[in-house]
């Protein structure tokens, strides 16, 4: 072997030492996932929200009929989903239902088994994008209600629009920071969770796909803004149909490659 040539193999050497190395690239990148696959986890996740609502129906005091016919014939206003309140624990169980399926439908229509680790830390965090805002809106709007109760009767029981408008402030604004509140710790919980749970030292930023998990919490938070409105009444309808969103996120995610230097 020529001098030349031992040079070269140490170039080499070193040059594949300094080369950034993909933690996925000895087994092949992600291929995305094509529209019949997103399709399987898309129905995957609805089977889970519908799923969550029949439980809490059969759970329910009102006694709602499982029959497609009487489903059909009943007007939407007396069916569970036009009817019910979402407290906080119907959205934690849709919720639930919603992370589940598209878990599952990941699972099933995503053959690459080195994105079912991403899967799950996405289920994490989409269930605590769910869980930890609604869990804040309530509790401030709580801290509010007692504020305002604790005001004086006659500003309370006053002619004044404008007056008894100051006095409910709290209960209006309280909410509102609770959510904002729950946004960020539910972020910062999710990656300390998944450092210790997954092994994980990633910071994962809010992502635009995080917020359609966050509609429902702005359903829930008009709700105790503007109690018996019904634009907000109207407006929590479609908290399963935000909930879906997050199940999609969760069995659409795939495992990006870390870049070592």
């Amino acid at each position: 072997m020529s001098v030349n040539s031992i040079t070269d193999l140490s170039y080499n050497k070193n040059y594949y030492r300094q080369k950034p190395v993909s933690q996925t690239a000895f087994k092949g990148t992600p291929k995305k996932l094509t529209k019949n696959q997103k399709l399987g986890i898309q129905l995957s996740t609805a089977l889970g929200v519908i799923t969550s609502i029949a439980v809490l129906a059969k759970l329910s005091k009102t006694p709602y009929s499982f029959n497609l016919k009487k489903i059909a014939e009943t007007p939407f206003k007396q069916t569970f989903l036009g009817k019910e309140e979402y407290n906080v624990g119907k959205v934690l169980t849709i919720g639930a239902g919603s992370c589940l399926g598209g878990y599952i439908g990941g699972i099933l229509f995503d053959k690459n088994k080195n994105n079912r680790q991403a899967k799950k830390r996405e289920a994490l965090i989409q269930y605590t994008n769910i869980s930890l805002p609604i869990a804040t809106v309530a509790g401030f709007s709580k801290i509010g209600e007692f504020i305002t109760s604790k005001m004086p009767k006659n500003i309370l029981n006053s002619p004044s629009k404008s007056v008894k408008f100051a006095a409910k402030t709290p209960e209006m604004v309280l909410p509102m920071i609770g959510l904002g509140a729950g946004i960020v710790i539910g972020n910062k919980a999710a990656n300390k969770l998944n450092e210790v749970i997954f092994k994980r030292k990633h910071k994962r930023p809010v992502e635009l796909g995080d917020f359609s998990a966050h509609l429902d919490d702005i359903c829930m938070t008009s709700q105790y803004i503007a109690k018996d409105n019904i634009i907000t009444k109207s407006a929590s309808r479609f908290i399963p149909l935000a909930l879906m969103v997050a199940g999609c996120e969760i069995g659409n995610k795939q495992e990006k490659p870390i870049i070592k230097n």
